[in-house]
């Protein structure tokens, strides 16, 4: 019996231990999502015309926090349309590293003179983990129009008033390192933050 009774405080002291172990880290994960200002992207390579609209049907709308807990605020204030940059979005949440088949794909959309739509999962396999599939329609800048018209081999009569554009990348992360996705005409920041436990 004296056994039995020393044993118990053993035997729930493991299985708390258990349960802490499996529960997932949470993680800040900040995203700031922009337009390139400068218009040589749009005539570099030929853009596809006919690129699938992307799949937000398992996409969850997440309450961001208050900007200011934002760990990227800084950044942002410097990317003014001066210096050839137009924010689309910038948010953060905080957001459990679970396994990729598990982790919920946040929703993004806005509509600030172009149509962003898209969504991120964050995840953590060995090493955390951001995906991103974003879609841009663009406004088609008048003066680059005649070149693009030209670098797509249409006819400038039939180029419609928007171009879509996406980023579907997947990019391994560091806590407190900033990761720039590339691409000629949007891109993305993000940043990871590991948040301590109680």
């Amino acid at each position: 019996m004296f056994l039995r009774k020393s044993l118990l405080p053993l035997f729930l002291l493991s299985f708390i231990s258990i349960a802490q172990a499996e529960k997932p880290a949470v993680f800040k994960v900040e995203v700031i999502i922009f337009e390139s200002l400068a218009l040589k992207g749009w005539t570099e390579e030929r853009w596809k015309d006919d690129i699938e609209m992307i799949d937000l049907e398992n996409a969850t709308y997440v309450k961001p926090l208050d900007s200011n807990e934002n760990m990227l605020n800084e950044q942002a204030k410097k990317m003014t349309e001066k210096k050839g940059y137009h924010k689309l979005f910038h948010q953060s949440w905080l957001v459990e590293a679970k396994e990729e088949k598990y982790a919920t794909p946040i929703l993004i959309q806005t509509n600030k003179g172009s149509d962003l739509d898209g969504s991120i999962v964050f995840y953590k396999s060995r090493y955390p983990h951001i995906k991103l599939n974003l879609e841009l329609n663009r406004r088609i800048p008048s003066r680059v129009k005649e070149a693009f018209a030209l670098q797509q081999n249409i006819e400038i009569d039939e180029l419609p008033d928007k171009w879509q554009f996406t980023i579907s990348e997947a990019r391994k992360l560091k806590s407190n390192q900033l990761h720039y996705i590339d691409h000629p005409i949007f891109g993305a920041l993000v940043q990871i933050q590991w948040q301590k436990g109680d």
